[in-house]
């Protein structure tokens, strides 16, 4: 699978099983979806809650409990996993399936419901249309002439014949739509400040649940439930509460649409391998991540220490930047801020290239975890609040910081 950074080689196929609570999840949220679309398109109590007109109340009572059991699991994590637009669409099924078993157990008002669609189901007799008598001959001359009948049509359209039997059709009986008067649309030119998509694919606003599974080095492996806020074919991006570093593989397991798998398209959880590209600092707890599908099988090396970050190779497309960078070595004064913009460390780091937006710097001491950074020449010219988009050691023994400044440009 082509990415912008693939990994030089894959090892074996990781030996892992996938856990039950994966599937738990995937299953119930296919299942979730089928029933919230049956429920919300049924036209009757019966099409609600998914039975024949003659089913007994024992029959309505087990099938209100099925229904219930799926719109509120009873393991905590699969309630856990269910996306924040998907429970509105639960309550209000909720509330159409209560009123639908209320209903029709109660056994007056079943009967009166059932009187009600019987006279819904009965067509309305067909409305007599009087037509005017035929006039014909030499006595037709003395007959004075009478009004024109007005009559509601029944079908849409008038039949030729008889119109030429009876005489041109009024105005009334037929359904006159005047056109629209055509008016020009006003648009905004097309302008270079419009900036272009730089994604090699479309993203798509989704939120499901994903299962993502590491390894941390002095804890071992771990799992998280988070849900997707975006996908696209070659990655994904999910909120999720725990700090992750850039370089990370992760094994995670989600019901991905079909149509943007690379494989596994009749699996009901599509499980693939991703490195971690993308770390945005925290919002109400949560963190955005973005992930970079790698396939079905990890990096070489993963399974001898799964803990370790890695390295994707060097993009060799097409320049994908919003600004060009340039070449430029200059010494800066770093100041590591947590993410109520407290500092943590200050070191003094060196620029390698440098643009209005952002630059790499190399350093010796940066934490292993921060939020932001404050980026100042030591001029006294230039200061902002940067983001780190990557980190990663050289082959010289010191740490590459790649930044995005967000309140102020370098001057250039």
């Amino acid at each position: 699978m082509a990415n912008s950074g693939g990994l030089i080689r894959s090892s074996g196929k990781l030996s892992a099983k996938r856990g039950n609570t994966a599937k738990l999840i995937n299953a119930h949220y296919l299942e979730v979806e089928y029933l919230l679309d049956r429920v919300e398109g049924a036209f009757t109590h019966y099409q609600v809650l998914g039975v024949e007109r003659s089913a007994t109340n024992e029959e309505i009572v087990t099938a209100y409990h099925r229904i219930i059991s799926v719109l509120h699991p009873s393991y905590y994590k699969v309630r856990a996993a269910v996306p924040d637009e998907m429970l509105l669409k639960i309550d209000r099924a909720f509330d159409k399936v209560s009123e639908s078993f209320s209903l029709l157990t109660h056994f007056k008002k079943r009967v009166e419901y059932d009187r009600s669609l019987s006279r819904k189901a009965s067509p309305p007799p067909p409305v007599a249309i009087p037509r005017p008598p035929r006039r014909s001959g030499p006595l037709a001359l003395g007959v004075p002439k009478q009004p024109p009948v007005k009559t509601h049509v029944v079908t849409p359209t008038p039949q030729p014949k008889a119109e030429q039997a009876n005489g041109p059709a009024t105005r009334e009986q037929i359904d006159i739509k005047t056109r629209a008067t055509q008016q020009t649309a006003y648009t905004r030119a097309a302008s270079d400040e419009a900036v272009a998509n730089r994604r090699r694919a479309e993203r798509m606003r989704l939120s499901i649940p994903v299962l993502v599974a590491g390894y941390d080095q002095a804890k071992g492996k771990w799992q998280e439930v988070a849900k997707t806020v975006d996908v696209t074919r070659l990655g994904v991006a999910v909120r999720m509460k725990r700090r992750l570093h850039h370089g990370t593989v992760l094994h995670i397991s989600l019901p991905m649409p079909a149509k943007l798998r690379c494989h596994g398209y009749s699996e009901p959880s599509y499980t693939v391998y991703a490195i971690v590209r993308r770390v945005e600092p925290p919002t109400d707890g949560f963190r955005v991540v973005g992930l970079e599908f790698i396939g079905e099988r990890p990096p070489a090396g993963y399974l001898y220490k799964p803990s370790a970050t890695f390295r994707t190779q060097k993009w060799a497309g097409v320049e994908r930047r919003r600004e060009p960078r340039r070449e430029h070595s200059e010494m800066v004064k770093i100041v590591y801020l947590n993410e109520t913009l407290h500092a943590v460390r200050e070191e003094v780091g060196v620029t390698e290239n440098v643009s209005p937006g952002g630059a790499r710097i190399y350093v010796k001491t940066a934490p292993a975890e921060f939020d932001f950074l404050r980026v100042s020449n030591l001029k006294r010219t230039f200061e902002a609040v940067a983001l780190v988009r990557n980190r990663y050691m050289g082959k010289d023994g010191f740490e590459r910081l790649c930044i995005r400044f967000t309140d102020n440009k370098w001057p250039v």
